[in-house]
C-alpha cells in the first residue's frame, strides 16, 4: 500500500513557520517580526500576582463595596463541603478506550505530501530548520502523519478497503457490519418500500433507541429481536451489546404505538444493481450481507499484512482495536514530537534533504554545514559576509545588511527603496554561501557563522605500493659500469 494522500483540498502552507526574505523586516509580509516566529511558541502573558485586577474591568467600573454591604460569596457553602471543577470531572465516569490490537508492529511517519512540502519550502527559502519543529508541524494536523501497520506472525488479518473511505478492519464480521453504514451501500444495492400485512396484538408500549431515535417496536412483537439486532448490526455495533440495550427505552404514548403500527404495515426491501443480477429482491438484512459476501466482498475488500491509515481517518471505519493504536500513539507522539524525528529523518532524505547534527539538534536545510576549505578565494562581498557572521553569529540578516551596505532601514519609501537596492547584492551572495552551508540562517532570521576553524584543503592522496611497484618496473635500469682492469 502506498503513502496515503494528504487529507484537504487546500495544501498545508509553511510560510508562517519558514516565510523568509532576504531583506529589511518592513520588506516582510506584514512587517511584524513576531509574526514571522513558529506558531509553537508561547506566547506572552503579563503574570497575575495576587488579586490583581486588569485595569478597567467590571469591578474598577463598578467601584468600592459599600460599607455594611453582605459578602455572601461563600454563602452556599456552609452547608456542605465545597465542591468544584476538578471534583465534578473526576466524578464522571470516564470513557475507557478498547484494548489496542496485538500482533502488529505500528509506525507513525509524516505523509509523503507534507514531505514534499518541506522539501520544496526549504530549498525555496534558503532556510535552516530544526526537526524537531518540522515534527511538531506535522503533529499539529491529523492529515499529515500515517500510522503504518504491519503485521506480525501473531497477528491476525488486516482487511483494508478499496474505497476511499480508508476503513480497515480486524475480522471479516467486522467488515460485513460495516456495509450497513458505508457511503457506497447505495451503488450496490437500491432500496423499496413493499406494503405488507401490519401486525397484530395488544400493544402498549414501544421500544426506542435513545441514541439515534429509531423506533424498535413492542417488546412482545415476535419480530421485536430481529428489529433490535438488526439496529444493533447497521449503527451501533461498534459498541458492546449489552451497552447498546442498555440505551433502549420504551415509550408508553398511545400516538407512538400507533404510528409504529402504521409504518410496519410496510417493508425494506433491497435490490442489488449489479450487472446480471435481474429482478432479485432481498428479503431483510441477512438476504442483503449473504449476497454481498458472494458477490462483491472481495471488490471492496482486500487482505493485507502492511496498511497505512491516516490519522484523519474517522475512528468509526476503523476497528476498535486499530483505532486504539491510532488514538493512544498519535497522542504519545504530539506530547513528545521527538518521537517522529527517526522517521522524518528517513521521510527527508528520500527526497534529498540533508540531516546533520549542528548546536546539539537535528537539522535540515539547503545544504550541509561545513568549514571553508584552507585557500578558498571568495570575492569581497562574500568575504565580508563570512567575516560579519563570525563577530555576529546569531544577530538578524536585517542587521548585517545594513551594517555592509552601510544604508540603514528607513521609513519613508524612498529610504526604503534605497535600503531594497542597497541590500540586493548582499543578498544574492548571501544564497550562494547558504547552499554551499558556510553559513547558516534559521527560522527566526538569524545568521550563523557553523564552522569555527577553516577545514584543510584537499590533497593528492598517496600513491599505493601496487601503484609504486609499476612506476617502479616503468623506469628503466641504470647502466652498470663496466670493470675496469684496476677494478681487478
Amino acid at each position: 500500500m502506498e503513502d496515503s494522500k494528504q487529507g484537504g483540498d487546500t495544501p498545508f502552507d509553511l510560510t508562517e513557520l519558514t516565510g523568509f526574505q532576504f531583506g529589511p523586516a518592513w520588506a516582510k509580509p506584514g512587517a511584524d517580526t513576531a509574526s514571522n516566529l513558529p506558531k509553537m511558541h508561547s506566547i506572552d502573558r503579563p503574570e497575575r500576582r495576587g488579586n490583581a485586577r486588569r485595569p478597567g474591568s467590571d469591578r474598577d467600573r463598578r467601584g468600592p463595596r459599600p460599607e455594611g454591604a453582605a459578602d455572601n460569596r461563600g454563602a452556599f457553602r456552609k452547608d456542605g463541603p465545597r465542591r468544584n471543577r476538578r471534583d465534578s470531572r473526576e466524578e464522571r465516569p470516564r470513557r475507557e478506550l478498547p484494548a489496542p490490537a496485538e500482533g502488529y508492529r505500528v509506525e507513525l511517519r509524516p505523509t509523503n505530501s507534507i514531505l514534499e512540502i518541506f522539501s520544496k519550502e526549504i530549498q525555496k527559502q534558503k532556510r535552516a530548520l530544526s526537526l524537531l519543529d518540522l515534527a511538531r508541524i506535522v503533529m499539529a494536523g491529523k492529515d499529515r502523519y500515517d500510522l503504518v501497520f504491519m503485521k506480525l506472525d501473531t497477528g491476525s488479518m488486516l482487511v483494508h478497503s478499496t474505497k476511499s473511505d480508508g476503513a480497515c478492519w480486524l475480522t471479516e464480521a467486522e467488515a460485513i457490519s460495516y456495509m450497513w453504514s458505508a457511503p457506497w451501500l447505495g451503488e450496490l444495492y437500491t432500496t423499496e418500500e413493499v406494503e405488507v400485512e401490519a401486525p397484530k396484538g395488544n400493544f402498549t408500549a414501544i421500544a426506542q433507541c435513545s441514541l439515534g431515535g429509531e423506533v424498535i417496536g413492542p417488546v412482545n412483537w415476535h419480530g421485536y429481536q430481529a428489529a433490535l439486532m438488526g439496529l444493533y448490526r447497521t449503527k451501533y455495533s461498534n459498541m458492546t451489546l449489552d451497552a447498546f440495550k442498555a440505551k433502549v427505552t420504551l415509550n408508553k404514548d398511545e400516538e407512538a404505538v400507533q404510528a409504529w403500527i402504521a409504518s410496519a404495515g410496510k417493508k425494506t426491501v433491497w435490490k442489488p444493481t449489479r450487472e446480471g443480477a435481474g429482478e432479485l429482491v432481498l428479503e431483510d438484512a441477512k438476504s442483503v450481507e449473504a449476497d454481498f459476501v458472494a458477490n462483491h466482498y472481495s471488490q471492496v475488500y482486500e487482505v493485507v499484512d502492511k496498511v497505512f491509515i491516516n490519522g484523519a481517518t474517522p475512528r468509526k471505519v476503523l476497528s476498535p482495536g486499530i483505532a486504539a493504536h491510532v488514538a493512544t500513539l498519535s497522542d504519545r507522539t504530539r506530547r513528545s514530537p521527538q518521537m517522529l524525528i527517526p522517521n522524518l529523518c528517513h521521510g527527508l532524505a528520500r527526497h534529498h534533504m540533508p540531516i546533520y547534527k549542528w548546536q546539539g539538534n537535528h537539522y535540515t536545510g539547503p545544504s550541509r554545514v561545513r568549514a571553508i576549505p584552507e585557500g578558498t578565494v571568495l570575492a569581497d562581498r562574500m568575504m565580508a559576509i563570512v567575516n560579519w557572521s563570525k563577530e555576529h553569529s546569531g544577530e538578524k540578516v536585517e542587521a548585517m545588511f545594513a551594517a555592509l551596505s552601510g544604508v540603514p532601514v528607513g521609513t519613508d519609501e524612498e529610504s526604503k527603496k534605497a535600503a531594497s537596492e542597497a541590500y540586493a547584492p548582499f543578498a544574492a551572495d548571501m544564497i550562494w554561501l547558504l547552499e554551499q552551508g558556510f553559513v547558516v540562517v534559521t527560522n527566526d532570521n538569524a545568521i550563523w557563522y557553523p564552522k569555527g576553524e577553516a577545514a584543510p584543503a584537499p590533497t593528492k592522496p598517496e600513491p599505493t605500493k601496487r601503484h609504486k611497484k609499476q612506476k617502479k618496473a616503468k623506469t628503466p635500469a641504470a647502466a652498470k659500469p663496466k670493470a675496469t682492469p684496476d677494478a681487478e
